[in-house]
């Protein structure tokens, strides 16, 4: 019978650290997923940004450097973007950054960056294009990538393309900054199995191309699924891996964590196998293991919700992030359209004269006013079911539930005196100290239809109490 149930536990035991292995990887997956989407979307808008320059009615009346200046000036100093360029229909360089012709001599008419927009014009495909790894020389042998967009005539002809060669070390550095085991792997390939980065680094690793398994074929097909996880065997040495994925939307990779089901299970194999020789003299020994491998477990656990928390928590304030302020409000909404009686209300608070703040003493002072702000947020907002968040920049946003228009006016004064209290000089405000505004309002349902409307409304509060003065409160 104590065999019967210590094997149970052993296998529902293993069944757990292997849930857990597979949701510690997924978190890791979705962190690096977010941020090399959050990028691709910001190097995207450089370029649309450099292609409306581009088209600039005045562009071609202006000098040869004022053009550069114009085109280029505030995105080449961009710490992972090598050059940026414009490319005519025939391949050739139009205008380009000083070191484009070092990194990536043209012409470019044969280039795939080039090809793909051009053999696909007829479709109108403006979409961004991303191109294989390609070795360069500066002062080291660097790896790089072409990121490109279609430039289209009045009639939707093809114009050429706009193009931005990117380093690869912005993955490297990404990926060396998430938290692996010892053996752990974090890798980046396209749909075809064509390998960007891999961690550990292996410069050799870039560019080669995957052989694509079972698993694989169904991981990169179009229709395949947007994340998940499977094991495999290594092909050269042989070892069971476990690999998690997720897609990055719009770009065509896949992020790959892989960790080797012997690091996973090292410290189940060894509980199972003391639990195996103990069970021989001495039966309740097995209990005090079980006990161990649970102890195990909750701490894998905690790691894990621990991940999910920085996925949702402002780094800087420690409060929620736009993110997870935008679901705490959805759901708020729901919860009063399906109850009557349901309330809430909402406080937007901005920093006076934040801007001021920056100029005078510098954005590490910034900071740490943002930082002293929050905590006197956290401070008047005592209540487990309300929730505060940095909207944005120097803007905040404290969802009261079950809070009248009373209430949360009191919760918006006890938030402006205790900022006043804190005293932190500003040289440039009127008050001589640092304050904030904030604009206050409820649920009226005859009024708002949604909750954007409630945003909306606790928005022009705050408009108001900045337009009466500042360091104070308005309905």
């Amino acid at each position: 019978m104590t065999a019967t149930v210590s094997c149970a536990v052993l296998y529902q035991s293993h069944r757990q650290v292997e849930r857990a292995a597979i949701e510690h990887g997924a978190n890791i997956a979705r962190i690096a997923q977010r941020s090399i989407s959050r990028n691709v979307e910001l190097l995207t808008l450089a370029l649309d940004s450099l292609t409306w320059r581009y088209r600039h009615t005045q562009l071609h009346e202006m000098p040869l450097q004022q053009k550069m200046e114009f085109l280029l000036g505030e995105n080449i100093e961009a710490r992972y973007v090598a050059a940026l360029g414009i490319v005519d229909t025939d391949g050739e360089l139009v205008v380009g950054s000083a070191a484009l012709s070092q990194i990536l001599p043209g012409p470019y008419a044969q280039s795939d960056f080039f090809t793909a927009h051009q053999t696909h014009h007829a479709q109108g495909d403006t979409g961004l294009y991303i191109s294989a790894p390609l070795t360069v020389r500066l002062e080291r042998r660097m790896q790089v990538v072409v990121l490109s967009k279609r430039l289209a005539q009045p009639d939707g002809s093809f114009a050429g393309i706009s193009l931005m060669v990117l380093y690869l070390d912005y993955f490297r550095d990404l990926f060396q900054g998430l938290t692996l085991e010892n053996d752990g792997v974090i890798s980046l390939y396209s749909a075809d199995g064509l390998a960007y980065m891999r961690i550990p680094y292996n410069e050799a690793f870039i560019g080669s191309r995957l052989n694509i398994s079972e698993d694989l074929e169904r991981i990169f097909s179009p229709s395949g699924p947007a994340q998940g996880s499977y094991f495999a065997r290594a092909q050269q040495d042989g070892p069971r891996w476990l690999y998690t994925f997720a897609r990055v939307p719009g770009t065509g990779w896949t992020v790959f964590i892989g960790r080797t089901g012997a690091r996973i299970f090292r410290e189940w194999y060894n509980m199972l196998y003391a639990v195996l020789f103990l069970m021989a003299s001495f039966c309740i020994a097995s209990i005090y293991l079980i006990r161990r491998v649970r102890v195990e477990l909750q701490r894998r656990s905690a790691l894990d919700q621990q991940l999910e928390e920085l996925a949702r928590t402002d780094k800087l304030t420690s409060l929620l992030n736009r993110r997870a302020l935008d679901e705490a409000l959805a759901r708020a909404w729901k919860r009063a359209e399906e109850n009557p009686d349901a309330i809430f209300s909402l406080l937007f608070v901005d920093v006076d004269f934040f801007k001021l703040y920056n100029d005078t003493y510098g954005h590490k002072a910034g900071d740490y006013a943002l930082m002293a702000v929050s905590r006197c947020i956290v401070a008047a907002v005592s209540r487990l079911s309300d929730q505060s968040g940095r909207y944005g920049g120097e803007e905040f946003v404290v969802l009261l539930n079950g809070t009248d228009t009373v209430g949360a006016t009191h919760v918006a004064k006890r938030i402006i005196s205790a900022i006043q209290s804190l005293k932190i000089p500003h040289e440039r405000s009127p008050f001589d100290i640092l304050t904030v505004s904030i604009g206050v309002t409820s649920l009226l349902r005859e009024h708002h239809s949604s909750i954007e409307d409630v945003v909306k409304d606790a928005d022009a509060a705050l408009y108001r109490a900045k337009q009466d003065g500042r360091n104070k409160h308005s309905l």
